[in-house]
């Protein structure tokens, strides 16, 4: 009933985002009490759930660097 709840205050894609978070929960928790080994693909999935998560919540800050990164950039030379 409370996810019910808690869909109608959000949406779809912040429940999923919410869902992976709890995946790298519970493998940090399994890593830190239980001592279990994770793999450099365990890690990389971690990383990118993260950036994920970091990306949903600051798309201003992504565009505007964006931007700048476009403004500086040297310009095309038109070969490909």
């Amino acid at each position: 009933m409370s996810g019910f709840c808690v869909l109608s205050l959000t949406s779809a894609l912040t429940i999923h985002l919410l869902g992976n978070i709890t995946v790298v929960g519970n493998l940090l928790l399994s890593r830190l009490l239980f001592g279990s080994r994770l793999s450099a693909l365990s890690y990389l999935g971690i990383a990118l759930t993260l950036a994920g998560m970091f990306m949903y919540q600051q798309p201003q800050l992504i565009a505007r660097r964006w931007a700048v990164w476009l403004q500086h950039r040297p310009p095309s030379t038109g070969l490909c």
